[in-house]
């Protein structure tokens, strides 16, 4: 176990790093086109996610006291299928059909899977489940949006599609996943906060 533990952990060291650098150009790119008192709470909702995604992957800790919590070990699963699907929500809506079919795959086949994969890590911890979910919120990344706006501009120009359009789900898996796995120290909080 402790290999897929150490694979799961640097497995969301380099989805930090992927998140950060889609999000900085995202916040980049609706910062040039939008007036200030917009892009700038953006900007900081940008900070404060790579904050903490990076503290709960690059933080060490060697307990193991998260995995017991039940109340903020449901709250952090849960909150891995609900970030994809928010995150779809605010692309296609209550559609089925998406963009394209990665889209419509993604919604359709992988936000299933990790939710399915987050209620059985629930009731075996398994580590192995922790990686294939991160595995799975990778897939969301595939260049695939072709809706135009200030996120996906650059992407199409460039690429033909985006991979911006699940990149706030990705942060929120890679978020929860380093605070489930066996470096997260941000969890610390939620163990004062559930008692």
């Amino acid at each position: 176990m402790v290999q897929v533990e150490w694979l799961q952990r640097w497995l969301n060291r380099a989805g930090v790093f992927v998140a950060a650098a889609l999000l900085i150009k995202f916040a980049l790119d609706f910062g040039a086109q939008m007036a200030f008192w917009l892009a700038a709470p953006f900007g900081l909702l940008v900070a404060a996610a790579i904050a903490i995604a990076s503290i709960n992957a690059f933080a060490n800790r060697q307990d193991d006291a998260l995995r017991r919590r039940g109340k903020a070990r449901a709250l952090l699963l849960a909150a891995l299928p609900l970030g994809f699907l928010a995150s779809s929500l605010d692309c296609m809506g209550l559609s089925v059909a998406g963009c394209s079919r990665v889209c419509t795959a993604i919604k359709l086949v992988v936000i299933p899977v990790i939710a399915l994969a987050s209620s059985a890590y629930f009731r075996t911890a398994d580590a192995r489940l922790l990686f294939g979910i991160g595995l799975f919120s990778f897939v969301t990344l595939i260049p695939h949006c072709v809706c135009y706006n200030p996120a996906n501009g650059w992407w199409i120009d460039n690429l033909g599609a985006s991979p911006v359009c699940y990149v706030w789900g990705f942060m929120v898996s890679m978020i929860a996943l380093g605070a489930l796995g066996d470096s997260g120290r941000v969890c610390g909080l939620w163990r004062s906060a559930m008692q």
